[in-house]
């Protein structure tokens, strides 16, 4: 006698799948794709959306299966936040039976894009920081392969795909603290070194060029000390800003203490030159605006290989430029 899968086997495979399919390195729309075809195919959910929701913003569907582009954008414009309040407030997920209680919750056939519903569930996954996604999902006929157990299967799975997303989310903001500096949004020194080491190697295989620019930040101590750190985080965020908006998308910029320095691969020292006065133009016309007088710029810039054979001599000369324009003016760059 064949012996049919019982929910809880299912629940146990689909779990099984699914991180089987996450530890393939997925983005977190493609592991969204594969829960709701899932759900779909394995307990006949009629249509399932993930509702995203970041601290402050408004709440909005950001993948869903079974139900219309025009329904998604009716949604969006007018989200359900008395359900979606609701199911922040079960201890696990909110199971409603239309059947047997369609008065109690009449008011929320809006939520459907079908007619006739029979059963409901919603979920908050909570995810790191402060976003969160709410799982709704329902169907017509009712959830299959499912009696009185779908609930805590349910609960189970979605618990299963929110520890997948916490651990994404985790690995994913070590590996931008391993590489970006908080203050400025630039790359930190050290992923820099390591990207300017295999540039070098790159260059010297193809013959190629590579030049240096080491620009610092003058006066950046005195002014921590009359207006405190935070007047010195924001104007290394307006510098940081505008050589992001000058420089190429490839090229590569990072910020250690008062300095930033940008490696532009394939230029010359003369065109890099020109891209950073275009630079300290556009800082020092903010600083006028912002009545600031105490902070300025200047910058180095060396080639590779033209100024020398090793990364090290070429940072080096860079920081002698460096010197050397701070000596000769504000503003200057040599």
């Amino acid at each position: 006698m064949e012996e049919y899968p019982t929910c809880e086997d299912l629940g146990y495979t689909f779990i099984n799948e699914l991180l089987e399919f996450a530890n393939q390195r997925k983005q977190a729309e493609e592991i969204f794709h594969f829960v709701n075809v899932g759900f779909e195919y394995t307990f006949g959910a009629t249509a399932i959306m993930f509702i995203y929701k970041k601290y402050n913003l408004e709440e909005k569907i950001e993948i869903s299966r079974g139900i219309s582009h025009e329904y998604v954008k009716k949604f969006n414009e007018n989200p359900p936040l008395s359900i979606l309040k609701e199911i922040k407030s079960a201890r696990d997920g909110l199971y409603i039976d239309f059947k047997k209680e369609h008065e109690k919750y009449s008011e929320y056939s809006f939520l459907f894009e079908h007619d006739n519903v029979a059963e409901f569930y919603g979920y908050e996954l909570k995810t790191a920081y402060t976003d969160s996604y709410f799982v709704i999902m329902y169907s017509v006929p009712g959830f299959k392969n499912c009696g009185n157990e779908k609930t805590g299967v349910f609960n189970t799975i979605l618990s299963v795909l929110a520890y997948i997303l916490n651990s994404n989310k985790c690995v994913q903001t070590m590996r931008d603290c391993s590489q970006i500096d908080y203050v400025s949004g630039l790359n930190n020194f050290k992923y820099f070194h390591e990207k300017l080491f295999q540039e070098m190697q790159k260059i010297a295989n193809e013959k190629g060029i590579l030049s240096l620019a080491l620009i610092s930040i003058n006066q950046l101590n005195k002014l921590n000390s009359i207006f405190g750190h935070g007047a010195g985080d924001k104007n290394i965020g307006l510098i940081a800003n505008i050589i992001k908006k000058h420089i190429r998308i490839f090229d590569i910029a990072a910020r250690y203490g008062n300095k930033f320095i940008i490696l532009f691969s394939g230029m010359d020292k003369n065109p890099v030159k020109d891209i950073l006065k275009t630079i300290f133009s556009e800082v020092e016309a903010n600083f006028k605006n912002e009545n600031q007088d105490i902070l300025s710029l200047n910058a180095g810039v060396s080639s590779f290989p033209a100024d020398g054979n090793n990364e090290r001599t070429v940072l080096d000369l860079a920081e002698g430029h460096r010197i050397d324009a701070r000596r000769k003016s504000k503003w200057s760059i040599v």
